[in-house]
């Protein structure tokens, strides 16, 4: 009896953790591992792809660009993190929330939309170079878009907070003694940097940088609408493949290489870091000395770190900023500050079917993806730290896959998958695909709150009379309600903000907003663009703010 009570535990996690293993054996892993077997070819086997791809010299000219672009990106995201990292880290409680929200409010803004805000800017008739004009210091509009200089001027916006978060969590735990004793020991401020924090924020910046190179080689949307022919990445020239030249085989032997490239990084990772580290960025130290400014205040280079930070948190919320006005703009030619006002474009909105169908498309699918990837997220997170610790790195690695694998793999290989059966253009079939990119934002969340949950309180609760049931509705969903609340909006976000996906798993009338969004986008801008991207922008903060009430009120 004591042996049938033992396995009891393990047997009832593995019954919370197995919904979410079938769910991604079917919608993730069979579909990206049916690629491999399209890529020999769909009649006969072949090698006669992958010969293909080291043979002509655009398929090596998309590669080589991939992994310089990914590598330029990151390194941007590096360089410009340390300040904003270092400003989050010395600033006084109250101004580091508010700064908080600056950086965390492009990041939980639709890169669709951040995109957008870009190509306004720095279009040749865009607000910079007339900013530029009108001051004298150029004659002619710079072409700042539409090439190398636009695409990592996007990218890194999109993805520098994957490092400033882990950065910054380096930043504050570093002991305030280290850098007094290297003071006193006569180090200047260069050392200081170079010998104590450089190496000792050396792990968030791995972190950060692993996650944006392994965003960045998968990277589509950016790319095609801020870049210009010799800028295409092995995204973009996957989807052409099959878009436009029906090339299945070759199509899945390119996805097959990004795949094996991203795998490859990932694997790399977590064998000399650990999964642990991917997730967190850094582990506390447990000092009590936190990182703050030295008893002689800032030095000379200390004020311009901080100046850095300021005009790179300026670069992070302006996009977002100039969305609001602009949408507000009576005139069909886009300009900042706009003319005259009007609510024109709004009204065009929400009275123009393909938008509205766009609308109610995307929060039909965002409503499923929700549902599932909360449901599921949270009970496998619940019986995963119940496991073993043999088991428990594992189960993790399979489902933080989703977040790591380019998401263009999964659209062609569900796409491959679905179409056959007849069921692409419906909207549950698209949020049941986001689920499967949600649901590790919702693993992680939920995971981190269970962390913290004390096990003593459930063990109290059943030993009292208590079924699990009543215990996981009255002592544990309370408990981790804010990571429960958390990952739902993630998960909507995800949903609502995608655009690939919804390229390969949709149609003309099961268009999603993100869809006809990036269509506009490809010929010509229409100011209903800068509307429906100033509701996006306001749907998001609402989000945020329920996010945030919710979390107070639990703690």
């Amino acid at each position: 009896m004591k042996i049938t009570s033992n396995k009891r535990p393990v047997f009832w996690a593995w019954i919370a953790v197995a919904p979410l293993l079938v769910f991604l054996g079917v919608l993730f892993f069979f579909p990206v591992l049916s690629l491999l077997g399209i890529s020999f070819g769909e009649d006969q086997l072949t090698f006669e792809h992958y010969l293909r791809i080291g043979e002509v010299p655009i398929y090596r000219r998309v590669l080589l660009n991939t992994f310089v672009i990914s590598a330029l990106v990151t390194l941007l995201c590096v360089i410009v993190s340390y300040p904003v990292a270092y400003l989050l880290a010395t600033v006084s409680p109250k101004v580091r929330k508010i700064l908080f929200i600056v950086v965390l409010l492009p990041f939980w803004t639709s890169a669709l939309v951040r995109t957008t805000a870009w190509i306004i800017l720095l279009q040749r008739k865009g607000v910079l170079n007339d900013l530029l004009t009108g001051a004298g210091l150029i004659d002619e509009p710079i072409a700042f878009v539409y090439n190398l200089s636009g695409v990592l001027i996007g990218m890194t916006h999109v993805l520098m907070p994957f490092v400033v978060l882990p950065l910054f969590a380096a930043f504050i735990n570093i002991d305030r003694t280290l850098i007094e004793a290297a003071e006193g020991l006569g180090a200047g401020p260069y050392s200081i940097g170079r010998r104590v924090i450089m190496p000792l924020t050396a792990p968030g910046v791995i972190a950060g940088a692993t996650i944006v190179f392994l965003n960045s080689i998968g990277y589509y949307i950016t790319p095609a609408l801020m870049g210009g022919p010799g800028q295409t990445m092995i995204a973009m020239l996957i989807a052409d493949n099959i878009n436009r030249d029906l090339n299945w085989s070759l199509a899945a032997a390119l996805s097959v290489v990004l795949l094996l490239c991203t795998v490859a990084i990932f694997v790399v990772f977590q064998r000399v870091f650990g999964l642990e580290r991917l997730l967190t960025g850094s582990a506390s130290r447990g000092s009590t000395a936190k990182f703050s400014i030295g008893n002689n205040g800032r030095t000379g280079g200390g004020w311009l770190t901080f100046a850095c930070g300021v005009a790179v948190l300026i670069f992070l919320i302006a996009p977002i900023l100039i969305v609001f006005p602009m949408s507000l703009g009576s005139s069909p030619f886009l300009s900042f500050p706009p003319e005259s006002y009007s609510l024109r474009w709004f009204h065009n909105l929400f009275e123009e079917a393909k938008w509205m169908r766009g609308v109610f498309n995307s929060l039909q699918a965002a409503a499923v993806a929700v549902s599932f990837s909360v449901v599921l997220g949270t009970l496998a997170a619940i019986g995963t730290m119940r496991l073993g610790r043999r088991m428990r790195p594992w189960l993790e690695t399979v489902f933080i896959l989703p977040m790591v694998i380019p998401v263009i793999i999964l659209s062609v290989g569900l796409f491959y998958m679905l179409a056959p059966l007849g069921v692409i253009g419906n909207p549950a079939t698209l949020g049941l695909a986001h689920s499967v990119l949600a649901v590790p934002y919702v693993f992680i969340t939920v995971r981190a709150s269970l962390v913290g949950f004390d096990r003593n309180l459930e063990l109290a609760a059943l030993n009292l009379g208590a079924s699990w049931p009543v215990m996981f509705r009255r002592i544990m969903l309370p408990a981790i309600m804010p990571g429960v609340a958390a990952g739902a909006v993630f998960a909507f976000i995800q949903s609502f903000d995608d655009v690939v996906l919804a390229l390969f798993l949709t149609n003309i009338r099961s268009r999603t907003l993100p869809r006809v969004m990036f269509e506009g986008m490809v010929h010509e801008i229409d100011p209903t663009i800068i509307a429906a991207s100033a509701m996006i922008i306001m749907l998001t903060l609402t989000l945020l703010a329920i996010n945030l009430i919710l979390s107070r009120r639990q703690s």
